[in-house]
């Protein structure tokens, strides 16, 4: 008891500890004894949770400290047990302390509530990866209503899991086939279930798929619009390949779908949606295919039309003429202008009208027109879907095909859009031959009862419709130097 330290020390605390403790000291020199250290110890049993989150995701660590009267929380610190002295977060009189953060924690950590409210000392830690994964503690040091800190308590410890980020976008046109990839990471344990879901439906199933077969109470396990639409790539499963074949898309099937699968030796349990978290998410956009006719004049621009989903990523853009085959208009990959297989009659003569490509405007404008620049012009949306093993580039189907005719200079018929030439030919002609007949008319009654004078009316004018644009069939092919794995074909 050197310095007058009287401190007890209990080993090995459990909840049955929890209570108000009283050190009385007896200096042999006073008549009465009285208590000089007052302390209420509350012994909660640590909370062990497991939270699985991907990659890039912000994600909240919950902490919650019982609230005692009269004893607010000073301090928080969270620690991580593999990061040695240095600390996750430190939060002390209303204030961070930085001085021995990890650094890997800097500007991406914050309390949920800094007021502490009810108790609350969570942690939000934001921009995951799988480098943050690990148990992290939560320490707490209250004030005691002597006005002495409490010792540092430990409140809480969670196990947080990080999986890379598997979500994937495929763009589709209406109509087409499309394959949603899903593959298993343990190729040693047998599947026994595969789930593939939308949240947003009731049911909420797309496929569920047990023992080989179709799950036999289709009417709750699978949503109506999907019945013989669906079906596994290969319902073998070999090398754990669960991606998901979806015929003859439309408008409504966009959405997020996601792949579950339970494994022999994983999970005993029949559910296919096992595992805790999706092992593939892929968010499909469905949109209609575009069609229009144009028409110009030889020497003006045109802006050929081409609007992609505006909620989505767009990596590349690819515009083709299918009388080129291997040879593009203009190939747009990660903000550049790729000039390989572009046709040489369009260099310099191409760009994009947004590259930021903002509200998913990918339209092409096309400089200086002539006559050899018409045809009938594609517009794919170019994307990347990583599977675990490799990175794909997919090319949709065309979503805007446009039809351009370019007039010789001085002919008439130009500006036109979507049939407007043959319309303004129509009203033409119409005017001349209502003309025609009012003359004939007046002429006719001027000379009535006139014996030796005759008029002889001219025809009109007789003029030439205009040409409708022809439709090739797609012949191209595209160069094996950019080699696309059109899986949705």
């Amino acid at each position: 008891m050197k310095d007058g330290n009287v401190s007890l020390i209990l080993k090995d605390v459990t909840a049955d500890d929890s209570g108000l403790y009283v050190c009385y000291v007896d200096q042999r020199r006073s008549l009465f004894i009285h208590p000089i250290r007052i302390t209420y110890l509350t012994v909660v049993p640590p909370d062990q949770k497991n939270i699985t989150v991907e990659s890039g995701q912000n994600v909240i660590i919950p902490c919650r400290v019982p609230l005692i009267i009269f004893q607010p929380i000073i301090s928080v610190v969270w620690k991580r047990a593999d990061l040695g002295e240095e600390y996750v977060l430190s939060y002390k009189n209303q204030q961070f302390h930085p001085e021995n953060q990890h650094p890997s924690f800097k500007n991406r950590v914050d309390l949920q509530d800094r007021q502490m409210n009810n108790g609350d000392v969570s942690f939000i830690l934001k921009d995951v990866t799988t480098d943050d994964a690990g148990a992290y503690e939560c320490h707490v040091v209250q004030r005691e209503l002597s006005g002495w800190e409490t010792a540092s308590r430990h409140i809480s410890t969670i196990y947080l899991n990080v999986v890379p980020s598997n979500k994937k976008i495929i763009i589709a046109v209406m109509g087409q086939r499309v394959t949603l990839p899903c593959r298993a990471l343990n190729s040693k344990n047998p599947i026994i279930a595969v789930e593939w879901s939308r949240a947003d439906l009731e049911p909420k199933y797309v496929l569920f798929y047990q023992d080989y077969k179709l799950f036999p109470n289709s009417r709750y396990y699978q949503h109506p619009p999907y019945k013989n639409r669906v079906h596994l790539k290969d319902r073998q499963m070999k090398d754990k390949d669960m991606s998901l074949i979806l015929k003859n898309v439309t408008i409504n099937d966009t959405g997020t779908y996601e792949c579950y699968v339970a494994q022999r030796g994983v999970n005993r349990r029949k559910r296919a949606s096992l595992e805790s978290y999706p092992i593939s998410t892929t968010y499909l956009s469905v949109v209609p295919q575009s069609h229009k006719n144009i028409t110009a004049e030889s020497g003006e621009n045109v802006t050929l039309t081409c609007r992609a989903p505006n909620n989505i990523i767009i990596p590349g853009v690819e515009w083709s003429r299918r009388d080129l085959k291997a040879q593009y208009v203009l190939w747009y990959w990660e903000k550049e202008i790729v000039p390989y297989y572009q046709h040489p009659s369009f260099k310099d003569r191409v760009d994009l009208q947004n590259r930021q490509m903002k509200g998913g405007d990918v339209s092409l404008v096309l400089k200086d027109v002539t006559t050899a620049d018409s045809g009938t012009y594609e517009c794919c949306i170019m994307q990347e879907v990583r599977d675990r093993r490799k990175l794909d580039i997919l090319k949709t189907d065309p979503i805007s095909i446009i039809h351009l005719k370019v007039l010789p200079p001085g002919q008439p018929g130009g500006h036109g859009e979507d049939g407007a030439v043959g319309l303004k030919v129509a009203i033409v002609l119409s005017l001349v031959s209502f003309a025609s007949i009012i003359f004939y008319i007046k002429m006719t009654q001027k000379t009535k009862g006139e014996k030796n004078s005759t008029t002889q009316i001219q025809p009109s004018t007789k003029l030439e419709p205009s040409l409708r644009p022809t439709h090739p069939t797609f012949r191209g092919k595209k160069p094996d130097a950019l080699k696309t794995d059109v899986s949705s074909q």
